[in-house]
């Protein structure tokens, strides 16, 4: 089954200040801001009016905006941790190569759009070299990567990719086929209800672009 993560959550109401509710608010709202925003865009004052906070409180738990914004992608890939270990488990596992693909190729999709904001966000930081970039490619793009090409690299030695580019190239095309969709859709609202079936037409229109097979 696909690995299903809660998104960050955007709770409305003023949380317990130093309270777990109240951290949660905090990132919550500001990779809300920052999806929204871009990282120069999204004020601190702002991210805690929408958290419901004291703006005083987000400095006294993560001092600047900079750590705030690597405090999310903590978050970020905390939650996507146990979908990339589940992907791991799959590595010369049990059942055909085709269908471990497959599985690991539907993980990823789906946890990539369990996170609604994560597309617009990547997006924006990833096409900005610097310091934040980095951030990202190393906390969230790279264990990606070891746990995806194991299962794209079998797939190319049993033919099952439809075109001969490598794996780490295929990769980057099956996130490009993700996140464009997500970002365009992200734009127009969607209820829970769309995301879901988002997701599920994402990992049947996707597959048959990347594997022979499928």
């Amino acid at each position: 089954m696909p690995i299903h993560h809660t998104p960050l959550s955007r709770r409305r109401g003023r949380p317990a200040k130093g309270t777990p509710a109240a951290r949660d608010a905090m990132l919550g709202a500001a990779l809300h801001c920052f999806s929204r925003k871009g990282y120069d865009g999204a004020g601190l004052r702002e991210i805690a009016a929408e958290a419901g906070v004291d703006p005083a409180l987000i400095s006294h738990q993560f001092g600047s905006k900079f750590a705030l914004w690597k405090a999310v992608v903590d978050e970020i890939a905390l939650r996507l941790a146990a979908a990339r270990h589940s992907i791991e488990e799959l590595h010369g596992g049990s059942g055909s190569t085709e269908e471990r693909v497959r599985e690991g190729l539907t993980r990823f999709i789906t946890a990539n759009c369990d996170i609604p904001e994560l597309a617009k966000f990547l997006s924006d930081e990833l096409s900005l070299p610097g310091e934040r970039q980095d951030y990202i490619l190393r906390e969230i793009w790279e264990p990606y990567q070891e746990a995806m090409l194991p299962l794209l690299q079998e797939a190319r030695e049993d033919g099952l990719l439809r075109h001969d580019g490598t794996p780490e190239l295929t990769l980057m095309m099956v996130m490009g086929a993700v996140m464009l969709p997500l970002l365009m859709m992200r734009l127009k609202g969607l209820s829970k209800r769309d995301e879901a079936e988002l997701s599920r037409r994402l990992v049947s229109d996707v597959l048959p672009m990347v594997l022979a097979a499928a």
